[in-house]
């Protein structure tokens, strides 16, 4: 059986089971630079099987900047965004 297929059958026959019953998610990273600069970035997805919830998602980013200026200053900068449904 797929293992979508599996995720989705074992969510619909554990929610007797009470609390949190388990967690897949994925995880990307990247990381560039160049002259003066760095940026990486990473990405996190996870779906969550819950007896009190069902299945919900959450979706988050990463992003640090950091930048070094012809003087040596450094300036850095860091983004995270999440969203769940």
């Amino acid at each position: 059986m797929p293992t979508i297929l599996r995720t989705f059958a074992a969510a619909a026959l554990l929610p007797g089971l009470g609390g949190c019953v388990g967690t897949a998610g994925i995880s990307t990273w990247d990381y560039r630079s160049g002259p003066g600069y760095e940026t990486a970035r990473s990405q996190e997805s996870r779906i969550q099987v819950d007896s009190a919830q069902g299945l919900t998602h959450e979706a988050c980013t990463r992003v640090s900047r950091r930048q070094v200026a012809a003087s040596g200053a450094v300036g850095e900068a860091e983004l995270d965004a999440c969203r769940s449904h």
